[in-house]
């Protein structure tokens, strides 16, 4: 049985919560946050500020899944178009190490937050996925997203230069399924 927790957008009187949430991201993973610890642990309060304010935005969303507790466990957010097109594009995807798996629900319910705001928006939502991250790649998967044949080279923010780059594939399913 799924772990009991609620969904909600942020709002920017939530920034210290998102940033908490985005330090233990770029701790655990700094691939998915695409930051060093230390880069996001320089971050100002404004710009904190600015992340969660995504939640409120028109052009932008940025969820929240909280326990019962009122432990923030996963964040997703997402956002209308980039460099690659006017689609909307799923951003930050995170979910705690402990409330991980189909088994806790908390990557499914976000997404489902996700797909639903992205419906009239677009025809598909797309991500970029670390080509190594197998089980973001199956999660994605079982959700419909299938390759769309781009790539790109991420260099994290924060990294020695000269650092080798990741590669991230980029995936798309549709809105309306």
């Amino acid at each position: 049985m799924p772990d009991a927790f609620s969904i909600r957008t942020t709002t920017e009187r939530d920034w210290e919560r998102v940033r908490a949430l985005r330090v233990e991201n770029a701790t655990d993973n700094p691939i998915s946050y695409g930051a060093t610890r230390e880069y996001t642990l320089r971050m100002s309060e404004d710009e904190w500020r600015l992340r969660a304010r995504r939640g409120e935005a028109a052009d932008a969303t940025s969820l929240a899944a909280i326990d019962a507790t009122g432990r923030w466990i996963g964040m997703m957010s997402g956002q209308v178009g980039d460099a690659h097109g006017a689609d909307p594009v799923l951003t930050g995807v995170y979910v705690t190490p402990e409330f991980r798996g189909r088994s806790h629900g908390v990557a499914d319910a976000l997404l489902d937050h996700v797909i639903a705001w992205a419906r009239g928006r677009g025809e598909q939502l797309r991500l970029e996925v670390y080509d190594q991250a197998v089980p973001a790649g199956r999660f994605y998967a079982r959700r419909g997203f299938t390759a769309t044949g781009r790539t790109r080279d991420l260099h994290l923010l924060g990294e020695v230069p000269g650092a080798e780059p990741l590669r991230l594939v980029e995936l798309a399913r549709p809105v309306a399924s």
